[in-house]
């Protein structure tokens, strides 16, 4: 059995900023919404398995 080591890098889906936008249309405009990022949970940081 080996042990896999893993290592933190930047997420790419939200660009390390642990959040993504969304826009909603409104009547006079578009409102920007942020959430936390799906796949990193908002840490901005993801694990993988290095190699």
């Amino acid at each position: 059995m080996t042990d896999q080591v893993e290592a933190e890098r930047d997420c790419p889906e939200c660009d390390a900023t642990g959040q993504v936008r969304s826009m909603t249309p409104v009547r006079l405009g578009e409102k920007n919404d942020f959430r936390p990022c799906p796949k990193c949970g908002g840490s901005g940081k993801v694990k993988e398995a290095a190699s």
